[in-house]
């Protein structure tokens, strides 16, 4: 398994970890071509998370929401997902991120820090989307 496999595992187990901690119920769907890496439930409610794991780069993380092959470029919408799990594997931090946050984006980022020209309009912080 590649390095990057292997880190992209260790955010989704962290995850569903995290999410049985907090009383939901894990379902894990079957093969990889699927948009959603973990279906969770609690009381009767279901949410589909796609999980991406990344490495934080100069205070702020670069979320890669897409899925891409050789053959096509694709863009998850809330018709597939409810959530982003955003996993910070340097940090071992978790962000939980409505999909209506980053619909049609293919590279949102979240600052771990305040920008340094203290720049404030259309900057997510990622304190405010931390699960763990």
């Amino acid at each position: 398994m590649t390095m990057k496999k292997q880190m992209s595992k260790e955010g989704e187990m962290r995850f569903a970890a995290e999410f049985l901690r907090k009383g939901w119920q894990i379902f894990l769907p079957y093969g990889e071509d699927g948009p959603i890496d973990l279906l969770i439930e609690k009381d009767g409610v279901f949410k589909r998370i796609q999980v991406k794991s990344t490495s934080p780069i100069k205070g702020a993380i670069h979320c890669r929401v897409k899925s891409s092959n050789n053959w096509q470029v694709k863009k998850y919408t809330k018709k597939e997902i409810d959530y982003f799990g955003i996993y910070d594997y340097v940090n071992k931090k978790g962000y939980l991120i409505p999909i209506e946050d980053m619909e049609g984006m293919t590279e949102p980022i979240i600052r771990l820090d305040k920008a340094k020209n203290n720049q404030t309009k259309r900057v997510r912080l990622a304190e405010q989307y931390c699960y763990f």
